[in-house]
């Protein structure tokens, strides 16, 4: 195992990644893991933060300021399963914590009670691509398959709407070949951004009025 730190992929190519230092690691397996952080924003706001994280009490109000709430990434909500942590950057809190905020919003204008964000984690759930997955709910370690129809099942029963049509899609993307030629376009913002910090990436010109980026390489 090769662990090189201080050092990022400046580019991938089909026969390895070109490091920023100069260096190339030849690779024909390229698996990229990133981990997730907030906003820039929110540490400029001038309240108290955790590794960038507004600082919560477990009612989601930032302490001394009742009428400010923060949920999902912007917020460091204590774990009350886990008592001195906080809880993870994922999706399964986040959405949770977005409801209980728009409840506990409203108890502040007489309409309900508020209460405390509560929520014991489900695991975590991965699609590996094709019929490949890997999957840990309730602790129970999960792969293949099986693994794989775990993690649809859970992305489907979070969807607001739409899950018909998605089941079907995947339905028939599993029984039918996939297709030897694809015409595709998109949008010309959607290139490699060439700064780390995607929020201040420039908008490409021609993108807000909607152009697009023919990828035939035809053409």
């Amino acid at each position: 195992m090769d662990v090189r730190t201080g050092t990022s992929v400046k580019e991938a190519t089909r026969d390895g990644v070109l490091l920023d230092d100069g260096s190339f690691v030849p690779t024909r397996s390229l698996i990229w893991c990133v981990g997730v952080r907030p906003d820039p924003l929110v540490e400029e706001l001038g309240l108290p933060t955790e590794k960038g994280r507004l600082v919560v009490d477990e009612y989601l109000t930032v302490p001394g300021h009742p009428e400010v709430l923060a949920c999902g990434d912007a917020a460091a909500v204590p774990d009350l399963t886990r008592p001195g942590e906080y809880t993870p950057m994922t999706a399964q809190h986040a959405s949770r914590q977005g409801r209980l905020a728009g409840r506990n919003l409203a108890a502040a204008f007489g309409r309900g009670v508020r209460r405390p964000y509560k929520h014991h984690d489900l695991g975590f759930t991965v699609d590996l691509g094709g019929v490949q997955g890997a999957a840990n709910p309730l602790g129970i370690p999960l792969s293949g398959p099986l693994a794989n129809a775990v993690t649809r099942g859970y992305h489907l029963a979070a969807m607001p709407g739409n899950r018909i049509r998605v089941a079907a899609d995947w339905l028939l993307d599993a029984l039918l070949p996939r297709q030897a030629v694809q015409l595709g376009m998109v949008r010309s913002w959607a290139v490699p951004l060439d700064t780390s910090s995607p929020e201040l990436a420039k908008t490409p010109a021609g993108a807000a009025r909607g152009s697009d980026v023919n990828t035939d390489p035809g053409k």
